[in-house]
């Protein structure tokens, strides 16, 4: 009998070490599934927490034939590459618009993946192929690039020329790249020398482009320290036949401001939009919407 109690004793110190361990395993668990729930929700979402959804339009407008060109990353392997997205707008008023935009657009692709740590890199990268080009038609050709590169939260953007890289947050918009064409050459020169700046916008010329892809050595702007993107921002990246058509201000109202709706939902809205404003000088337009959500991988 004292053999059997003894035997008992045992059996029941066992099940209970067991117990102890499952709870302080479980315990832990909870605790750190709280933590990760916390930063969620408290908006400082780790990079792992954010997931994309990407959907793009491409439509003639009222000229003879599209001149815009894009290239948008597979999304297969995005942890380990990131997500690129570019838009290449042809010139319309120079010979070659359309064949330098395609070959921006194949240019990128071919160079995918590209290293989200090495912008100067990059950026020289583009630069070089704009003299390539340049060397190829003469400077009879050209047209403007707007990239995008996103990987584990964080976002880079280069850019040359007037197509546009607009970041939609908290219903406010923001276009992240300055426009390079002859307003902002005066904007600056009129700021510099105290006087307003309004008749900048009123010169016939102040659309003519400084900078863009078919030209010598133009100037690549680009991010040189990323940024941090949150938990439903909206990112278009887009020729300026859709600012031209919306302005870039009132993009806020084209999002669902009580579900922030698929990329798809948006980008169908932009497109029909553009459409049945019936725009006598339509623009080819063509634009790639991002959207940015908390997910679950």
């Amino acid at each position: 009998m004292l053999i059997e109690l003894s035997v008992l004793d045992v059996g029941t110190r066992a099940l209970i070490g067991f117990a102890i361990i499952f709870v302080i395993v479980a315990l832990s668990a909870f605790v750190n599934f709280m933590i990760r729930s916390n930063k969620m929700i408290s908006g400082h979402v780790d990079d792992e927490y954010l997931s994309l959804d990407a959907a793009y339009f491409h439509e003639v407008g009222k000229r003879e034939r599209q001149e815009d060109a894009y290239f948008i990353s597979s999304m297969e392997d995005i942890k380990k590459y990131g997500f690129v997205v570019c838009v290449a707008d042809g010139m319309g008023g120079m010979k070659y618009g359309k064949d330098i935009a395609d070959k921006i657009a194949d240019k990128i692709e071919k160079s995918c993946p590209l290293s989200f740590f090495a912008s100067t890199h990059n950026a020289d990268m583009i630069r070089q192929l704009s003299n390539e080009l340049y060397k190829n038609y003469g400077g009879a050709g050209g047209a403007t690039l707007a990239m995008t590169h996103i990987s584990n939260g964080y976002l880079n953007f280069y850019s040359v020329g007037d197509s546009d890289i607009i970041l939609i947050r908290n219903n406010e918009a923001t276009i992240l790249n300055p426009r390079q064409n002859y307003v902002s050459v005066l904007v600056k020169n009129f700021a510099l020398a105290g006087k307003q700046t309004q008749a900048a916008y009123a010169n016939s010329k102040g659309r003519a482009l400084v900078d863009y892809m078919g030209n010598e050595n133009p100037r690549v702007i680009y991010t040189h320290k990323p940024m941090k993107l949150l938990d439903g921002d909206v990112i278009i990246v887009s020729s300026d036949g859709l600012t031209d058509a919306i302005p870039w201000q009132t993009l806020p109202s084209y999002m669902n401001t009580t579900l922030l709706g698929t990329a798809s939902e948006i980008a169908s809205r932009l497109k029909i939009n553009v459409r049945t404003r019936k725009h006598p000088r339509q623009d080819n337009y063509t634009g790639v919407v991002i959207t940015v959500k908390r997910g679950l991988l």
